[in-house]
């Protein structure tokens, strides 16, 4: 019987990629995101259409999650994966950020996560087994000028995933996070400024990362593995073990190359 999977934020770059790898693997998949259109178009150049059902949503609106929970419960009667991939970038400067451009990045970030988990855990302990794979950032490793909102709220999320991987020890339904480096998506020209506005502009960083195929082909094997956590990254991988033993170099590298970027 072919397993289900849903998948959030599935209409562009590392959530459409994982739609198609998962449905070309013989998957059914539910592709969740706010374009109806975007999510047709994903699931038109998948090897398998015919495998993908498309559910737009938003998945900001968090009071609304227990209804579109139930919604992409009730299309395959059960759901074995899941993986809550919807997100928001960031760019400006504590000062200078509104506090509602903070909140909207939490709100999707971490607190839209965190309550599809509870939402889901019960279902799939019902039905007897269960998987949940967050996608989270190398970015909750450490702090990075204008990125405040951004960081705070993967690290919020990688915490909280920790926590919660303890309390499910003895339980068939397990969580896992994935904190991806530089990735090749757009999630740079869509990160809100200081204003809530688009950002715009493509990220040298991410025009220079893994491809979201690549990467997508990763978490595909990783979902299978015991393993709670992993980073996938390039050379920017080092940064975390830098940052963890030895802060002062680790901002004083940073430092240079961001003012090499300008």
């Amino acid at each position: 019987m072919n397993r289900i999977v849903w998948i959030t934020g599935g209409s562009s770059g590392i959530g459409a990629a994982l739609v198609k790898k998962y449905s070309d693997s013989g998957y059914y998949v539910i592709a969740t995101a706010r374009s109806k259109g975007q999510l047709e178009k994903v699931a038109s150049s998948s090897n398998y259409p015919e495998n993908i059902k498309i559910f737009p949503a938003d998945l900001e609106k968090v009071h609304e999650l227990s209804k579109i929970i139930q919604s992409v419960w009730n299309i395959f009667d059960g759901i074995d994966l899941v993986i809550l991939n919807a997100g928001i970038g960031q760019w400006g400067e504590v000062k200078d950020t509104e506090m509602s451009v903070e909140r909207k990045i939490f709100e999707l970030n971490f607190w839209s996560p965190v309550q599809s988990i509870k939402l889901l855990i019960p279902k799939m302990e019902n039905k007897g087994s269960g998987k949940i794979i967050c996608v989270g950032s190398i970015a909750s490793q450490f702090g990075q000028a204008k990125l405040a909102a951004y960081s705070a709220s993967k690290s919020a999320l990688t915490l909280y995933l920790e926590s919660l991987k303890e309390e499910l020890r003895y339980s068939k339904v397990k969580v896992k996070l994935v904190s991806p480096g530089n990735i090749k998506t757009s999630i740079m020209k869509s990160a809100l400024t200081h204003n809530g506005k688009k950002l715009n502009k493509v990220g040298q960083a991410q025009e220079k990362g893994m491809t979201t195929q690549k990467l997508a082909k990763k978490i595909f094997k990783f979902e299978k593995q015991e393993k709670f956590h992993k980073f996938f990254t390039g050379i920017e991988g080092l940064a975390v073990l830098l940052h963890k033993f030895s802060p002062k170099l680790f901002y004083y590298i940073y430092r240079n190359l961001s003012r090499r970027k300008k």
